[in-house]
């Protein structure tokens, strides 16, 4: 019985040690928790990445863009400037991959699979 407490304590703790289970925290980048938009021509889109790795596309009728609603969330690769999104069961036409294209203080560039779309800050 001991043997097995033992057990369970050992991975608790190699579960902790990993940060598994933690979400993550990209309050230090300057495209998260903002609302971004751009006109699409037809319509007004919105997409955000908050910090804590959530992720929200939609147009303004409420519709997501790109099957956003089936996005479980994203992560973030500082040293290629990607974002992954994270989808339980991706398809071969969904974007999984967005690169930051250009980032300031008003516009945030993204590609989307070689479609360049430019947003501005939501005022």
């Amino acid at each position: 019985m001991k043997q097995w407490i033992l057990v369970f304590l050992l991975g608790l703790c190699l579960v902790g040690c990993t940060g598994e289970g933690k979400e993550p925290d990209y309050s230090g980048y300057g495209f998260t928790d903002v609302n971004w938009t751009r006109d699409s021509g037809h319509d007004i889109e919105t997409i955000r990445f908050s910090a804590d790795g959530s992720f929200y596309y939609s147009c303004a009728c409420g519709n997501p863009v790109n099957d956003a609603d089936l996005c479980e969330g994203y992560t973030y690769h500082e040293e290629t400037n990607e974002i992954a999104l994270e989808y339980m069961e991706p398809t071969e036409d969904m974007v999984t991959t967005i690169q930051i294209v250009q980032l300031s203080e008003e516009l945030l560039e993204l590609d989307f699979n070689g479609e360049i779309r430019t947003f501005e800050r939501e005022t």
